[in-house]
């Protein structure tokens, strides 16, 4: 009998779906003081730097990041975006550095990229008006204290949804929006390489976009995270947090075919857009909106889940 490693690992993707992943009690990890943190709506964790996480205000805010201790939440270094403006910032993700990918770099889950960059994403609706739709892209900055960086390139499209407030990247560095729309049945979509440094803006293909399968009393998603190896993702809603096991790599067919496991051990902490895997992939990180914010861990429940990740 001959072994179908496709059709294993496709069985083994929905049996860990269904399953779920377990994650532990929350744990409060440190309460951020800095003013200038008020209105977090990203989060990503350097795969460079130890304990330090990345963050951004959304439409209230600069162009600027943070550099935030995920033990202390001190803030590390502030990195004002140049030729950047925060129309209404509202998610961060952290990755290879799609150039680097498209000139030869071999980007997958299995090779360290040989830099990363942050990629900005203002793509909401400022309360109400029209989205700009640009992901501005920088390098991840040397060293962690303050400096002004440069964008590494910018990439704009247009597409149908009227506000949206999560960003993905895979460990190839495809990059995937997420609609938020009443009820949580938002759309996801891919960006094209073609929406980088474009002459004109591109159209995401929605025949290729895919709905989540989640019903909520609000408006959502408001976050989403894709862990490092890009098996697993977290999608955060204003009551919930939902838990996926990508199949196969395919990000769109996943959330449009699986239906989510939620995390149980969730307690809802209202307006909470910021959601990231910690660095060694065997937590998640939770950062709400508003002044003083705590910073809190969900540990992976290893032995519940019966699976190693990271």
């Amino acid at each position: 009998m001959s072994f179908n490693r496709s059709l294993f690992l496709t069985a083994l993707a929905f049996f860990v779906s269904s399953q779920g992943v377990q994650f532990g009690q929350r744990v409060k990890k440190c309460q951020i003081s800095d003013a200038a943190i008020f209105e977090a709506s990203g989060l990503a964790t350097s795969k460079t730097f130890a304990n330090v996480a990345y963050t951004l205000n959304d439409r209230a805010g600069k162009n600027e990041i943070f550099a935030v201790d995920v033990n202390t939440c001190q803030t590390l270094a502030v990195y004002t975006v140049n030729s950047a403006t925060n129309w209404d910032w509202e998610d961060l993700a952290y990755g290879p550095c799609l150039d680097d990918c498209q000139n030869g770099t071999v980007c997958s889950d299995v090779s360290a990229p040989r830099r990363y960059c942050l990629y900005i994403a203002d793509i909401g609706d400022r309360g109400g008006n029209v989205p700009v739709n640009n992901i501005y892209v920088i390098r991840e900055p040397a060293t962690v204290q303050n400096s002004s960086v440069d964008l590494a390139g910018v990439l704009k499209f247009n597409w149908t949804a009227p506000d949206a407030e999560t960003l993905l990247i895979s460990p190839d560095a495809r990059l995937f929006v997420v609609s938020k729309v009443t009820g949580g049945k938002a759309t996801v979509a891919q960006v094209p390489l073609t929406a980088w440094n474009p002459t004109s803006r591109v159209d995401l293909d929605l025949s290729q976009s895919g709905t989540l399968k989640i019903s909520t009393p609000s408006r959502d998603p408001l976050g989403g995270a894709l862990s490092p190896d890009g098996k697993f993702l977290l999608i955060v809603a204003e009551y919930n947090i939902y838990f996926y096991s990508i199949v196969n790599g395919d990000v769109i067919k996943t959330l449009n075919d699986q239906v989510p496991t939620e995390v149980n051990t969730y307690v809802r902490t209202p307006s909470t857009q910021s959601i990231a895997w910690a660095q060694d992939q065997k937590s998640f990180f939770i950062l709400p909106e508003g002044a003083d914010p705590s910073l809190y861990a969900y540990p992976i429940d290893t032995a519940s889940s019966g699976i190693v990740v990271g």
